[in-house]
């Protein structure tokens, strides 16, 4: 019989692949432990290279966090929302694996353990104090390498955890407003133990031909548009769902981007 933890692997890879996450006892030599993150180098060597691709170490500082964001609250999150079950943040628990272009490629935790609650507010509260545990020493790692602020790393930490908890729901059919709803208690729940205070998104709602999807426009921007890949110019290169960007192209883009995928 499959353990708990693997059937809702099973159930997120299926859903939502990037969300998703592997549980592996053993993981082999391409995967690096998060609790070595920064003391085996590899926190450097990685915003090295995202600085030698994007140009700018404000930027390579910002998708440093958002990895790092996304490692630990992006797949517990996910799991929480689809299962009320939650794999374990802690460091030593959470192993990677980086692509050679610097965006996080996998990520899998080392044991099948995981809380559940039959209280929600408790299995929340849990969630949040972990991840901040997790994430606290790694985003200062960052900001003591790179001029990306404490602020802006916990505003894309809290903006991940609220898009993944809306996406998730919404692949499994669920309600879009209450999902919303849920996703800012999990904000609630980071707040509280946060050490500075968090930058929330907003709910943008799109129509389109297959009916109505529910959107977060992100608190934070991650300076995308500022990397040497992009044209440069901000109306242009902003992702659909930044704050900077204008209500109206967002609106574009996104039904238009809802219209491919049912294309």
């Amino acid at each position: 019989m499959a353990h708990p933890l693997a059937e809702t692997a099973d159930r997120l890879n299926a859903l939502d692949p990037y969300a998703g996450f592997d549980v592996l006892s053993e993981p082999g030599p391409a995967w690096v432990p998060l609790d070595r993150f920064v003391d085996g180098g590899h926190a450097d060597a990685l915003l090295d290279l995202l600085e030698r691709r994007h140009g700018r170490r404000n930027v390579a500082g910002s998708l440093l966090g958002g990895i790092l964001a996304e490692a630990v609250a992006g797949s517990t999150v996910a799991a929480l929302v689809l299962d009320d079950r939650c794999p374990d943040p802690a460091a030593d628990n959470i192993v990677l694996r980086i692509h050679e272009e610097g965006h996080l490629d996998r990520r899998a935790f080392r044991g099948a353990a995981v809380a559940v609650r039959a209280a929600v507010d408790d299995l929340e509260d849990w969630w949040a104090a972990r991840v901040v545990a997790t994430l606290t020493p790694l985003f200062e790692a960052v900001r003591a390498r790179a001029p990306f602020g404490l602020r802006l790393l916990w505003g894309a930490a809290a903006d991940e955890a609220a898009g993944t908890a809306i996406r998730v729901a919404q692949l499994a059919g669920r309600d879009a407003d209450l999902a919303w709803e849920h996703a800012q208690r999990l904000v609630d729940a980071l707040a509280v133990h946060a050490p500075v205070p968090l930058t929330r998104g907003a709910p943008f709602p799109v129509a389109w031909p297959g009916g109505r999807h529910l959107f977060q426009v992100r608190g934070t921007c991650c300076l995308y548009y500022r990397s040497a890949l992009e044209s440069g110019v901000r109306d242009e290169s902003c992702c659909s769902t930044c704050p900077l960007r204008d209500d109206g192209s967002r609106h574009r883009l996104l039904r238009d981007y809802l219209s491919s995928t049912a294309a």
